[in-house]
């Protein structure tokens, strides 16, 4: 079963690297961008990209990626947060269109529900879907103090977005062992090194000034060490991160059998925005509530087309909120949110007979292919061609449907809607197993305060 899926895996990369209708805009360029930002799907208003450092007056060379991404930033920051106000009002009332169970809990949460309903942004009704979950955090293990408030603050809004992503514990595997044959490999029963990671990777990328309205870049070796988020509204307007969760596959049962099955692994890295609006640093704001602290980010859709048409850098509108609140008793308490539109189609594949030709050979010749078809490749992509693509999934649903009068649906739970469900489980236990792996790191440091003696891997955000 395990090497099925390996192979479907590898498939499915070979086909996302196919190239689709629109253009790949992550092109090299040396040219500095001395105009402002400017896309179909909004701009950001700025002289120039500054050097690497913050505070350094040097310009540097941008991208066409670096173009792409920053010229949907704040039509997706407008869309993020008209998306956080309708979630806002229609809670406080609870009016929900269709509120509905998501997943089964033994530690259970206070709130735990999926949704569906509408919402009008710009004037377009968007069919939207989303995850609310407010549970217990961490009971304190000792007397309540302002210097515990002051520790949750910081752990919150200066390192959380560090320390999102832990490793799982794996085998011990020797050093040393000699070389075998591949034959050989097959039959071996030596445990081998596995890179289990689970919950979100976080990298920070761009940046707006405030006052200025400077645009610029983080250098490399800043990537990783995200900044305080009381930073964003004093420093910045906004930042752009980039995200990386671990282990979100979708999975499709074939024939509802579990032992037929295909697992799509959702690896593509998403671009988010972060602006005031969406960071939580209140105090004393009600009664029994000491502070409340998290923050929130837009999805910023992917430029460039891939495999995948919906989920992590696929959303035409999404906003996360992860908020925690302190209570008068010290009781610290995790409130999640999710909303993203609901998609018309899962997948993207490719209908060209050429394309599918070279990425089989390359899946079958171990790669050895490409570098001998590169120059029939290159002519034909200059041909006229047609290009097209179809969701395999969506079709499957629908003619299911069709062939039995609905009845795939009502009985077999083949539907849309199953689907969209199925999204947001997965969506809502990768935000469970970060939030565990948070409560460890929060009480494995004994002074988040204490700035000197915190580990390499929380100051740097690099944990190897």
């Amino acid at each position: 079963m395990q090497r099925l899926d390996g192979m479907v895996s590898r498939i499915a990369h070979a086909l996302s690297q196919m190239p689709h209708s629109s253009s790949d805009p992550a092109g090299d360029s040396n040219a500095l961008l001395s105009e402002s930002f400017s896309g179909q799907q909004g701009m950001v208003a700025a002289e120039q990209v500054v050097s690497e450092q913050p505070d350094s007056g040097n310009t540097a060379a941008v991208t066409d990626l670096d173009r792409a991404i920053l010229g949907r930033v704040e039509k997706t920051l407008a869309d993020g947060l008209a998306l956080k106000r309708w979630w806002e009002q229609t809670d406080s009332s609870n009016s929900y269109a269709n509120r509905f169970k998501v997943v089964r809990e033994f530690n259970r949460s206070d709130a735990s529900f999926g949704f569906f309903d509408r919402v009008t942004i710009d004037g377009r009704t968007l069919p939207i879907m989303g995850t609310v979950d407010e549970s217990l955090f961490d009971q304190p293990k000792q007397a309540v103090s302002g210097r515990l408030r002051n520790e949750f603050r910081e752990f919150v809004l200066h390192y959380f977005l560090r320390i999102s992503a832990y490793q799982e514990p794996e085998v011990y595997t020797e050093t040393g062992r000699p070389v075998i044959s591949d034959s050989l490999h097959r039959l071996s029963w030596c445990p081998e090194p596995r890179r289990g990671r689970i919950g979100f990777g976080f990298s920070q990328h761009y940046y707006k000034l405030r006052g200025s309205g400077v645009v610029g870049k983080f250098s490399p070796k800043e990537e990783f060490a995200i900044i305080d988020l009381r930073e964003i509204g004093e420093k910045y307007e906004w930042i752009v991160l980039k995200v990386r969760i671990f282990g979100f596959n979708l999975t499709f049962r074939l024939l509802g059998s579990d032992q037929a099955r295909v697992v799509l692994p959702l690896n593509e890295e998403t671009y988010l925005v972060l602006n005031r609006d969406l960071v939580l640093n209140e105090e004393d704001s009600e009664s029994g509530v000491l502070g409340k602290y998290g923050f929130g980010y837009a999805f910023i859709r992917n430029p460039k087309e891939g495999l995948f048409a919906y989920g992590p850098g696929q959303f035409d509108a999404a906003v996360e909120l992860i908020n925690f609140y302190m209570l008068q008793t010290g009781e610290t308490r995790a409130h999640l949110v999710f909303i993203a539109n609901r998609p018309e189609k899962i997948l993207n594949v490719p209908i060209s007979p050429f394309d599918w030709s070279f990425a089989l050979a390359d899946l079958t010749s171990f790669g050895l292919a490409s570098t001998v078809v590169a120059p029939i490749k290159g002519i034909l992509d200059l041909l006229p061609l047609p290009n097209a693509d179809f969701d395999p999934v969506s079709t499957y649903v629908s003619l299911a449907n069709r062939l039995t009068g609905g009845l795939a649906a009502r009985e077999l739970c083949i539907s849309r809607e199953q689907l969209e469900k199925d999204f947001l489980a997965q969506h809502f236990m990768q935000h469970y197993q970060m939030i565990v792996g948070s409560v460890l790191t929060w009480r494995r440091i004994r002074d988040w305060l204490d700035s000197q003696r915190l580990p390499d891997w929380v100051i740097t955000g690099v944990n190897s």
